[in-house]
């Protein structure tokens, strides 16, 4: 893998409460940049990959429903003739 030099301008402030975390919990500033970037990178994949199931969920909740009804009519014929042959004693 080859490491390209970025620059990356912000505000004073931003980059003194980066460096305090930086230097401490990860060594120089390079590194830190570069995990805070792959975590956000992540958390977005992460939020895209949700927003994909719950629209897929949301198709197969119309599908599945759909079925459901379909079977509910089905299951309400059968009871139908059932119920006829027990009145008229099998016939």
């Amino acid at each position: 893998m080859i490491n390209r030099r970025v620059v990356v301008i912000m505000p004073d402030t931003l980059l003194k409460a980066v460096d305090e975390v930086a230097f401490q919990e990860y060594g120089s500033r390079s590194a830190f940049i570069r995990e805070a970037l792959k975590y956000l990178l992540e958390k977005r994949l992460l939020e895209e990959r949700r927003e994909k199931m719950a629209e897929g969920y949301q198709k197969m909740a119309r599908l599945n429903q759909e079925l459901a009804e379909e079977g509910l009519a089905d299951a309400a014929g059968i009871m139908e003739k059932y119920l006829q042959s027990l009145v008229s004693g099998g016939k």
